[in-house]
């Protein structure tokens, strides 16, 4: 930070760098904490894990940069926190980095008054990637940041002071949510992805005492200089992630993903290195960073040859055979109740001009949901859902290798709908992406996929199919709270539909029992239990038996979900 004669101070390129990498360490610090706002006591209150990972995909490209431009710093920022960005909080953080970048391009150094300014782009670049803003979120605590931060630069200060006043305007702000939304108040929470970005910059502040420190030659008072967030203790939440299961040769049974880093490196020349290596390659990126997917025979040939092209990163080896062994061993435990099969479809065997004209890329969280959606002839499938959101640059990834020019995705969970959304304006291909917001609205989607049509026409069906669906989730308390007038305790077992919590119990099945006399309709036909990982088949067809004798005029189909978190998903149509 520079300071002129007339008291007008300056940040570089550096200054920036180094805030981001510090609060990128701070937020480490809270992100557990910021998880346990989450409205829904479930064990899918990611809000501080999105947005943390978001910026270590921003840091991990940072921690690289010598370049002193204040607008190179912020292009580099915005680039890899969109492609790393995880769940709705990681996109509209991904967004204002976005704005940020537009307001300093091509400057070398920036003037509060410029910073201010260049926040405000930040402010509509994630207005404008929400469909529907609604008000008491982590954009009505940013508006207010900025709003008191223009204020404030009228008048010559000091970056610190203008963090602290940043901070405060938007605590104020957050305070205010829960009487913005409704369902904050009843939870007796303040928005999650507000505080997380009043955390961010509480770690940009940290960043600039410290600094600040440095150049007096004073001692840094590390937190102690700071006022402490008044949020709940860190917790264990116990919150795992399902592994993606894919077909593969087992002549190339380890399915190996890495990262290559340099400058001006070629993919096809990447690609051409390695395709002797096995199959199922995919080659994605630009000059700077490519992404590398390969089923192989021997992994360590792939790194050498990759090591040729740059430096590499994130490297991931899974023995697919290992995989394949529970896959078939689930399969074997695959039941219906009423029913020989679960009534999904062979995967059909496709002409190759209708394959390459429109392809489906599809979240699922569990290795039997993504045999159900491998049969329905899904083309890529993302390893993602609950807990575990992918990435922007995950989704893009699937949709450039996804064998066609024409792409339909299905996100299955409104967190992860903006990521999907921001990945089809980055690809080079015309992408749709339906609104489902569970795993059975997926399936049913997909169910009414048709190659033969046009992606409109397919886009427009798989949506109001989606909709003909109701979805139940059963699953556990994380936390005390009260929501919709129900008062539950953390490991009480709780029945969600489309969204809305419904019903306590003691029990899996008890709980299952009252979720699905909850919703049944006397217009419904079919009742689709997927059992999760924590459930066993004997528990499982037990149940469906109950259920079938309880409810004589429906059809329940009983089907290996393999998810985890959440013991059962229910689909009735």
């Amino acid at each position: 930070m520079t300071k002129t004669s007339q008291g007008n101070v300056f940040l570089s390129g550096s200054d920036l760098r180094h805030m981001i990498l510090e609060a990128c360490n701070y937020f480490e610090l809270y992100k557990e904490s910021i998880n346990e706002l989450n409205v829904y006591p479930v064990p899918d209150g990611d809000t501080g894990t999105n947005m943390c990972l978001t910026m270590t995909a921003a840091a991990k490209e940072l921690q690289g940069v010598d370049s002193d431009s204040i607008g190179e710093v912020a292009k580099i920022t915005a680039r890899s926190s969109l492609m790393g960005a995880r769940g709705n909080s990681g996109v509209i953080l991904s967004q204002l980095f976005r704005g940020i970048a537009r307001g300093l391009s091509g400057k070398e150094e920036a003037s509060l008054s410029e910073l201010g300014r260049a926040f405000q782009y930040g402010i509509v670049y994630a207005y404008n990637a929400v469909n529907n803003p609604v008000e008491g979120t982590i954009l009505t605590v940013a508006r207010e940041i900025a709003k008191g931060s223009r204020e404030a630069i009228q008048k010559p200060l000091e970056i610190i002071d203008l963090l602290r006043i940043a901070i405060e305007s938007g605590r104020k702000a957050l305070d205010r949510t829960p009487e913005l939304l409704p369902v904050l108040k009843e939870a007796g929470v303040v928005d999650a992805g507000g505080l997380g970005l009043i955390v961010f910059l509480e770690g940009c502040l940290h960043s600039a005492l410290k600094r600040t420190a440095e150049k007096e030659g004073t001692p840094y008072l590390g937190e102690e200089g700071l006022s402490p967030l008044e949020i709940p203790d860190k917790f264990e939440n116990g919150i795992s992630s399902a592994n993606d299961t894919e077909e593969f040769n087992p002549s190339y049974p380890y399915c190996t993903e890495l990262l290559i880093k340099g400058e001006n490196i070629s993919l096809p020349e990447v690609r051409k290195s390695i395709e002797t290596c096995g199959d199922s390659i995919i080659v994605a990126g630009d000059g700077e960073l490519i992404k590398v997917h390969i089923h192989t025979a021997h992994p360590g040939t792939v790194l050498e040859k990759c090591l040729e092209k740059g430096s590499i990163h994130d490297i991931k080896i899974e023995n697919m055979i290992d995989q394949y062994n529970e896959t078939r061993w689930s399969s074997g435990k695959q039941d219906t109740y009423k029913k020989e099969t679960a009534g999904y479809p062979l995967k059909n065997e496709f002409d190759s001009n209708l394959k390459a004209s429109i392809g489906v890329v599809t979240v699922s969280s569990g290795e039997g949901l993504s045999a159900v959606f491998n049969s329905l002839g899904t083309d890529k499938i993302i390893s993602g859902g609950q807990s575990m959101n992918p990435s922007v640059k995950e989704i893009v990834d699937a949709i450039m290798d996804a064998p066609a020019e024409k792409i339909i995705v299905l996100p299955n969970n409104s967190n992860i709908r903006l990521s999907a959304q921001q990945a089809a304006e980055i690809v080079d291909k015309e992408v749709k992406v339906v609104d489902t917001r569970s795993i059975p609205q997926g399936i049913a989607a997909l169910l009414a996929f048709d190659r033969k049509k046009t992606l409109a026409e397919n886009y427009k069906q798989m949506s109001e199919r989606a909709l003909q669906v109701k979805t139940g989730e059963i699953t556990y308390a994380t936390r005390d709270a009260t929501v919709n007038n129900i008062t539950v305790s953390k490991g009480d077992i709780i029945g969600i539909s489309d969204g809305n919590l419904l019903v306590r119990g003691d029990t899996i099945n008890g709980t299952l029992t009252e979720l699905v006399n909850s919703i049944l309709a006397e217009e419904d036909e079919i009742l689709t239990l997927f059992y999760g990982q924590d459930v066993t088949g004997k528990e499982a067809r037990e149940i469906a038996e109950h259920l079938g004798e309880k409810y004589p005029y429906i059809e329940v189909e009983l089907q290996y979900g393999g998810q985890s978190l959440y013991y059962y998903l229910l689909s009735i149509e």
